[in-house]
């Protein structure tokens, strides 16, 4: 018995080792169109900068919208940061485990001042919340419709 809880100890622990953290896949998966700043690039790719506490302040829609994103893209015209882009970011959920996606939103969630903007009580993405929204094999287009019914507060 001893030996078992022993090995499972250290079966959790490498789990643990083996995931990346959220910096690291947004460093790999992220950096490159939304930057190093998260501010994004004008006219092209969004900021993450105080767009993220705003859709996570719009309750768990705004949670689940932000891993439809990271799992099944988007494509169509959004505004962010006070400008307006109309591209297209590939879904990443055939690259990313589950923690990961969570791991990456919970540290765009927080870097760059976010934190601060976070609404009280905001908790860590979790593995079983991306689970779950993994579930709705959704398409980048449909992604969209979500982020407009966001906007427009339904």
């Amino acid at each position: 018995m001893k030996k078992a809880l022993i090995l499972a100890s250290f079966l959790a622990l490498a789990a643990l080792a083996f995931a990346a953290s959220g910096e690291q896949v947004y460093q790999t998966y992220c950096m490159s169109c939304h930057q190093a700043n998260g501010k994004g690039i004008t006219g092209a790719f969004p900021p993450l900068v105080e767009e993220v506490p705003e859709l996570i302040g719009k309750g768990d829609k705004g949670r689940a919208f932000l891993i439809d994103v990271v799992l099944f893209g988007l494509q169509g015209q959004i505004t962010a940061g006070g400008g307006t882009f109309n591209g297209m970011m590939p879904g990443l959920g055939g690259s990313l485990k589950d923690a990961d996606v969570a791991a990456v939103l919970t540290y765009v969630a927080k870097a760059w001042g976010n934190d601060k903007k976070l609404p009280k009580g905001f908790k860590d993405f979790t593995q079983d919340e991306v689970a779950k929204e993994r579930g709705k094999q959704l398409t980048p287009q449909q992604v969209y419709q979500l982020w407009k019914a966001l906007e427009a507060g339904k």
